[in-house]
């Protein structure tokens, strides 16, 4: 089992995060809206989509949205906040190295630093080829990653947050031979209980993300600091890859 697989199909993360992550992602997708120019019932694809909190606030907006993850927890999950928002998404389990789509969206997006995990290139790359296959003409492509030079210039090896009872430890690496960066989280909960998790994500530079977009048949038209669509700069707090097919 993959790191990744570890994290997602587990029940813990949506006690730690979902509250936060689902009130930011109300703030996000208007961002997103805004930045990529789109209008219902524009059709988007959600590439790791989750439990789900960007698909269905798209669905809110009108748009025909299909998300697609590999967790089945995760789609789980989502399913039942779809019903309660009273939305309708087509979710979809599958591997976004191994996506079927073809022509079928307007739009495409990667939320949340969801790219990166895999292994290889090649299989990064896997992912951007079915992304762009995935896009009608003209389609746009959004990749919320995070900015390389920030993190790497900040780098702190242990960070500790309290979230009420809770107390969080989390321990980076940077791996500059194969260009990660790596940490574990230690959770603490007043009851007693402790629980750990690994984490490893490709740190590309904007350089390699371009040529993997072009690789993948994906025309880079912009690279933004943040989703309001501030200038990138080195300290920008992300890195928002923006791309159309040819």
């Amino acid at each position: 089992m993959e790191w990744w697989q570890q994290v997602w199909n587990t029940p813990l993360y949506f006690e730690l995060y979902e509250k936060q992550d689902t009130e930011l992602a109300t703030i996000q997708v208007p961002q997103v809206v805004r930045l990529l120019g789109l209008t219902p019932p524009a059709r988007i694809l959600d590439v790791g989509c989750g439990y789900g909190r960007h698909s269905i606030e798209l669905a809110r907006m009108g748009f025909r949205v299909t998300g697609l993850d590999l967790s089945d927890v995760q789609l789980a999950h989502a399913r039942e906040k779809a019903e309660a928002a009273g939305v309708e998404v087509e979710w979809r389990q599958g591997d976004s190295r191994a996506m079927t789509f073809d022509a079928e969206f307007d739009a495409a997006i990667n939320m949340f630093l969801s790219f990166g995990y895999f292994e290889s290139d090649d299989e990064h790359l896997a992912m951007l080829r079915g992304v762009s296959r995935a896009l009608r003409p003209g389609g746009t492509f959004l990749l919320d990653f995070w900015n390389r030079e920030r993190e790497i210039r900040g780098f702190e090896r242990w960070l500790v947050e309290r979230t009420g009872e809770v107390f969080e430890v989390e321990e980076w690496d940077f791996d500059h031979l194969n260009g990660r960066l790596n940490w574990t989280n230690y959770v603490f909960f007043a009851d007693g209980r402790r629980e750990s998790w690994g984490h490893s994500i490709r740190a590309y530079t904007i350089v390699e993300v371009k040529a993997l977009l072009e690789t993948a048949g994906l025309a880079l038209r912009a690279v933004f600091g943040d989703l309001e669509g501030r200038a990138y700069t080195i300290d920008a707090p992300a890195a928002v890859f923006v791309a159309t097919t040819r």
